[in-house]
């Protein structure tokens, strides 16, 4: 059962939203719809819609006019990011519409002029973003995303034996620019959705060759080989070909998102959901590839986000367990410097630890906005609370200065709470098994009754006793 307040947002999330942002924007807002495949994946999981809506409500504070600007002003791929988890959450559509109206009419600066510049994995990116925000790829911006990136995807040569080379790399995404060529499998997953859902016919060849990134044991590369090597495929011990987890769930998920059901995709998404459910660490948490090399919750969340989407729900799950022990909730009397912003998720515990005197420092703002943006899909799988939320007092009267037990009830797991009684609080946070928390809590002074209060992000419940001096 969910929270009373949290059941209408849960229901939401199923629904299209449309008429949410009318009064608000001009334009008709795009449908924060989730996915067929996010819809299917959660159809037989009770999960709570609160830190992914409150992560959303955070991030969607952080954008200027529709983008997020950084120190050298608009980054767009952290906008796409952006717009592209918020469509998973019900109460954001309009901002979905907000992100749309600012990006569309800049799309060239983030994609490139078409002539002397033109970015593959940006056009492929931009176009996943367009269909999702209701808009058409082929006509953004005044840009036809498709055939452009058709032009920055290799043919597949009329005869493979006269030109072995270029059989080798038909369908891999190339850059056009005079500062190279930086097009990786990441991009190449996003041109594989892009293209096939826009039933293109280099779809087929973009897909071939994205199969060709992923290693014998499931995982996917991040980066190509260099375009003069014989052999483009990834080949495990190979310098060049290491495992590398975001990429992997990357793929997988705009491999599902294209909706390509061919025996080569089924085989391949099988493989890569076994590698990354055996990656996951017992905590629910995944690290990242070299050099970064760590446990962190962007990692995380697409590595969860990618096992819910292949209906592996208690891997989603976990993961989203442990995001949102990433995720603080200090508000009332446990307010401290992260209350204002909260929802945000942290990159990693240590940041959020820190940030707890001194809010998030200016420049960690962006590794914040990062973390959040990702963190939304992985929270998408967040289990719910198993009863309403309700606070019981061991005792009915008691004395002024005793410490008191009480028992919490229905707190969503690793869902944070503030209990507290006049004068005293504690931090709490719900159990894994979602069974109750009990915490001792002194009582003030004075012959009155006296309220004790449990209150998380967005619900409360109460109860009292009768305290003497």
């Amino acid at each position: 059962m969910h929270h009373r307040k949290r059941l209408v947002r849960t229901t939401l999330v199923a629904v299209s939203t449309a008429a949410l942002g009318v009064g608000v924007l001009a334009a008709p807002p795009a449908s924060a719809d989730p996915s067929t495949a996010l819809r299917s994946a959660k159809a037989a999981v009770s999960t709570d819609s609160t830190p992914s809506t409150i992560a959303a409500e955070w991030i969607a504070g952080e954008l200027r006019d529709g983008l997020m600007v950084g120190s050298s002003g608009p980054d767009f791929g952290l906008t796409i990011d952006t717009g592209m988890a918020l469509t998973t959450v019900a109460s954001q559509s309009g901002t979905v519409t907000a992100i749309n109206n600012s990006l569309e009419p800049r799309i060239a600066e983030y994609v490139g002029d078409g002539t002397k510049e033109s970015y593959a994995g940006p056009l492929a990116k931009a176009a996943a973003f367009s269909r999702v925000a209701k808009k058409n790829p082929t006509s953004y911006g005044g840009i036809n995303l498709i055939t452009r990136l058709e032009e920055r995807t290799a043919n597949v040569p009329a005869d493979p034996t006269a030109e072995p080379q270029a059989a080798a790399f038909a369908g891999r995404i190339f850059d056009k620019s005079e500062y190279g060529n930086y097009a990786n499998v990441v991009g190449q997953s996003y041109a594989v959705r892009a293209l096939t859902l826009a039933n293109s016919s280099e779809a087929g060849a973009a897909r071939d060759f994205l199969l060709k990134q992923q290693c014998a044991s499931g995982y996917f590369r991040a980066d190509f080989d260099k375009a003069d090597v014989p052999n483009q495929s990834c080949t495990e011990g190979v310098a060049g070909s290491a495992a590398d987890p975001d990429a992997t769930a990357l793929a997988v998920i705009n491999l599902v998102e294209s909706g390509d059901k061919s025996p080569a995709v089924v085989g391949a998404l099988a493989k890569a959901g076994t590698w990354l459910a055996d990656r996951q660490r017992g905590s629910g948490a995944f690290r990242a590839a070299a050099p970064v090399s760590k446990i962190n919750t962007n990692t995380t969340a697409l590595g969860g986000y990618a096992l819910g989407l292949l209906k592996n729900r208690n891997a989603a799950q976990k993961a989203a367990l442990w995001i949102r022990k990433n995720q603080p909730v200090d508000k009332y009397k446990c307010r401290t410097a992260l209350t204002k912003d909260t929802g945000a998720v942290a990159y990693r515990k240590d940041r959020a630890t820190g940030a707890t005197t001194s809010g998030i420092p200016a420049d960690a703002r962006d590794e914040w906005r990062r973390a959040t943006s990702q963190a939304i899909l992985g929270l998408q799988f967040a289990p719910a609370s198993k009863d309403q939320l309700r606070i019981v007092s061991a005792r009915k009267q008691a004395r002024a200065g005793e410490r008191v037990q009480f028992r919490v009830f229905g707190l969503a797991p690793s869902e944070s709470a503030c209990l507290q009684v006049k004068g005293d609080f504690v931090r709490v946070k719900g159990k894994k098994t979602g069974d109750k928390i009990v915490r001792k809590l002194q009582l003030p002074t004075g012959n009155q009754r006296r309220v004790a209060l449990v209150k998380t992000s967005d619900d409360e419940a109460r109860t009292s006793l009768r305290v003497r001096n």
